[in-house]
């Protein structure tokens, strides 16, 4: 062990000079290592080169992230055509950072604007594709983030309700997965990712195990974040299996994380629509008067769509206002369906459809429902859902729809892009 010392004091002399612009390295004492002065010289020489060459790397690592927010707004100025000839020639698009840069774009874009996420995803891969191993730790962890950038792709379709299009993106993420495997973070990003769409296809067990392996990982790379959404996802889990009671609990145990401000408002949004649709809606109406603050800190369209259903379906459940209900409601739905997400706006569509009834609002039922049989047939929605809302259709007709009824179609709405047992 007596050499350690001596090496980590020839690093530190190879980083001064590289640093200081010395020109010559500075000697060292002679020790039952260093007999040879030829030898010790020439190793000084290889220490110093090394650390002149991990400086440039990561240098240029410094200077490539630094460009890439101008670089993606480039290419983003860009016809579709243009772009991928520019990420295959220009060398300035070719880097990780950018595609690292993109994907985290991709992120907040999700939020606002599924079709661009989902450009931001593809254009992050091909990025991906054309970078160079050297610069970035190898071709396993560019194949890393080729997966995962495929998994934003797949999720963004999943936000848009193309739920099958968005499977075989996954599938297609696992398979460069499997060239990977050198970044524990993006691998469980991937599960997490995956997860959500597992659960939407009502595969649970799958979103299960997913949640567990990526959880695992989250706490031991220490991302309170990660685990905060890992526990949030747990929780949706269980609220589309039906089970509220444990859905409730595991979103009030983490009231308490300590994570981000959307984070801490995720938790309360959804805890608050699982006890509004579970017969507590006094206890939901308090929490969403304590959070109101918080909703508005985000003007992004998800979550104002979001703060608006939700408070639509308070109003309903407490039954006292049930024009704000509907208003709330039907402005909720306007929003959704201009931003893309098409899927929840057919969904919240189908709450609109229990306030019409409430209010014995016939003509409006009949409406509603035939918009939503086109709305759910542009969403490839499976046989049973769709004759389900012809069931919805034709009792409007006859002014005999049921909150039953209704509720009995959102749930087979809900399940209706349910895969056979090979995707799982």
């Amino acid at each position: 062990m007596g050499h350690l010392p001596e090496k980590r004091g020839a690093l530190a002399r190879a980083l001064s000079q590289v640093l200081t612009g010395a020109k010559h390295p500075v000697s060292r004492q002679s020790g039952p290592f260093n007999d040879d002065p030829a030898k010790s010289l020439e190793d000084e020489r290889t220490f110093t080169q090394l650390v002149q060459t991990a400086l440039s790397r990561t240098s240029r690592a410094a200077e490539e992230r630094s460009a890439a927010p101008s670089h993606l707004a480039e290419l983003l100025a860009l016809t579709p055509h243009e772009r991928e000839v520019a990420v295959v020639i220009d060398p300035r698009y070719q880097t990780y950072a950018l595609a690292s840069y993109t994907l985290e774009r991709c992120e907040k874009a999700v939020l606002y604007d599924p079709a661009l996420a989902r450009e931001l995803a593809r254009l992050a891969r091909a990025i991906s594709m054309h970078a160079d191993p050297m610069t970035c730790g190898g071709s396993a962890a560019l194949a890393d983030l080729e997966a995962y950038s495929l998994a934003m792709e797949g999720n963004a379709l999943r936000v848009a309700g193309e739920l099958r299009t968005g499977f075989q993106t996954f599938l297609e993420a696992r398979q460069a997965e499997e060239r990977g495997g050198a970044d524990p973070d993006l691998g469980a990003r991937i599960d997490f990712l995956e997860a959500s769409l597992r659960r939407d296809l009502r595969q649970f067990g799958a979103a299960l195990h997913l949640l567990d392996r990526a959880g695992k990982a989250f706490q031991a790379l220490k991302d309170r974040n990660q685990m905060a959404r890992t526990v949030i996802n747990r929780a949706n889990v269980y609220i589309v299996q039906g089970e509220f009671a444990q859905a409730i609990a595991t979103l009030e145990g983490a009231l308490a994380f300590s994570c981000e401000p959307s984070l801490a408002l995720m938790v309360r949004h959804n805890l608050i629509d699982i006890l509004a649709k579970s017969g507590r809606a006094q206890e939901a109406s308090h929490l969403f008067d304590q959070s109101r603050e918080l909703y508005l800190q985000f003007s992004d369209p998800l979550t104002t769509s979001r703060r608006l259903w939700v408070e639509g379906i308070i109003a309903r459940e407490l039954g006292k206002d049930l024009e704000l209900a509907e208003s709330r409601l039907t402005l909720a739905i306007e929003r959704l369906t201009t931003a893309g997400y098409g899927f929840d706006a057919a969904l919240a569509g189908l709450d609109l459809v229990t306030v019409y009834a409430a209010r014995n609002q016939a003509a409006q039922v009949l409406r509603t429902a035939a918009r939503l049989v086109q709305l759910f047939e542009a969403r490839n929605v499976q046989p049973e859902a769709l004759a389900a809302l012809t069931m919805v259709y034709k009792a409007a007709q006859k002014e005999t729809v049921s909150l039953a009824l209704l509720s009995h179609v959102t749930e087979l709405v809900r399940a209706s892009q349910v895969l056979g047992s090979s995707a799982g």
